[in-house]
């Protein structure tokens, strides 16, 4: 059955706030192999390590998959937050608009209701298509670890295999794992 074309939304909202955007700065942002430094320059050295100066323990449970809710300390919850207005969200929003303009976005499987964007950044983003009545809304946004000083094309291509990837093996469905990442 073949499936109408479908064009992936230009209006796209952020990460939700609270838990949700808390655990992809913590997971990805001070996640060292995905290298964020290569492309946000402004971005503070030791990152990870400021983090969890201030307070933010549970950095390493959730970039080992922890998927529960945890409570953050005040310090670190302002951090997590300034981090990602600062540096994380400009990143996976510009990958949304360069990701369009080269054409490397397109639907996840139909039935899943998501789309992917992969940005000249070498950011891999996930959203919704909005097809829920609710409008597109950003639900993960990561860099391949590749962890070694690469060019930037490499991340971009890592991230466009990602791509590949979900689309071939993506159940009917959305998976967890697709906010998860």
């Amino acid at each position: 059955m073949k499936h109408p074309v479908s064009f992936p939304p230009v209006d796209v909202l952020p990460l939700r706030r609270g838990w949700p955007r808390q655990k992809h700065v913590l997971k990805h942002l001070y996640c060292r192999s995905q290298r964020w430094d290569f492309i946000l320059k402004e971005l503070p050295p030791a990152l990870r390590e400021r983090a969890l100066q201030a307070g933010c323990e549970p950095i390493d449970r959730v970039q080992r998959g922890a998927q529960q809710w945890e409570p953050l300390c005040q310090r670190c919850e302002q951090l997590v937050q300034a981090d990602h207005d600062a540096f994380y969200e400009p990143a996976y929003m510009d990958s949304l608009r360069t990701a369009l303009e080269s054409g490397r976005a397109g639907a996840l499987p139909s039935s899943v209701g998501r789309y992917a964007y992969v940005g000249t950044n070498g950011v891999f983003v996930i959203a919704t298509s909005g097809s829920d009545g609710r409008p597109p809304r950003v639900v993960s946004a990561y860099r391949c670890s590749l962890g070694e000083q690469r060019p930037s094309e490499a991340f971009v291509d890592a991230a466009v295999r990602r791509w590949r990837d979900k689309t071939a093996l993506m159940a009917p469905r959305a998976s967890q794992d697709e906010e998860d990442e």
